[in-house]
C-alpha cells in the first residue's frame, strides 16, 4: 500500500471523528486562534488550522491516490486541489454556521433557568455562566446593572437570550 493511500485514510478517519464530536458533543474546538485578518474577508487562523489541515491532506491525498502516481504532475495537482479543498470547506462551514446556528442560538430565548458561574468580574459587573441550552451546555455572557458578588460555581437564576443574560433576584 502506497503512503499516500494511508495518508489518506488517517486524515478521512480523523475528519469522521472530529465532525461526529461536533454534531453529539457540541462546539469542541482545537484550533489555535490567530486572529489575523487578511484584506479578503477570513481570518487566517481559519484557514491555516487543524482543520484546514485535515482538508488539504484529505485533498492532496485523494489526488494521489485516485491518479495512482507520485509524479511532478500528480503533487502539483494535489497541491491544488489540497487548496481548494481548503477554501471550499472553509465556505462551507461558514455558510452553514451563519445559516443554521445563527437562528438556532442566538434567537433562543432563555426565562428563569438555573446557570452556573464560570467567571465575574465584580467591578466591570459582567462575567460568564454555563447554562444547559438545546440539550448541551453553553457559555453565556451574564451583565448585571446592580452590585452583586458571585463566585466561580455559584449556581444562579438568569433570563434573556442566548448573546447574554441578566441574573434574577432571588
Amino acid at each position: 500500500m502506497e503512503w499516500y493511500v494511508i495518508v489518506l485514510i488517517v486524515s478521512s478517519g480523523i475528519f469522521v471523528v472530529t465532525t461526529l464530536i461536533s454534531l453529539f458533543m457540541g462546539d469542541m474546538e482545537l484550533d489555535v486562534d490567530t486572529d489575523v485578518d487578511i484584506s479578503s474577508g477570513f481570518l487566517l487562523g481559519d484557514i491555516i488550522s487543524f482543520k484546514g489541515l485535515i482538508h488539504f491532506t484529505i485533498g492532496f491525498s485523494l489526488t494521489l491516490t485516485v491518479m495512482k502516481e507520485f509524479s511532478i504532475v500528480s503533487t502539483s495537482i494535489g497541491l491544488i486541489t489540497g487548496i481548494v479543498f481548503v477554501l471550499a470547506l472553509y465556505y462551507l462551514y461558514k455558510f452553514l454556521i451563519k445559516n443554521l446556528q445563527h437562528s438556532i442560538s442566538y434567537t433562543h430565548e432563555i426565562k428563569d433557568i438555573e446557570a452556573e458561574v464560570y467567571f465575574w468580574d465584580n467591578k466591570m459587573k459582567i462575567g460568564e455562566v454555563f447554562i444547559s441550552l438545546e440539550g448541551r451546555p453553553v457559555t453565556v455572557t451574564l451583565k448585571s446593572t446592580e452590585d452583586i458578588h458571585l463566585e466561580k460555581g455559584q449556581k444562579i437564576r438568569v433570563s434573556g437570550t442566548r448573546k447574554s443574560v441578566q441574573p434574577l433576584k432571588n
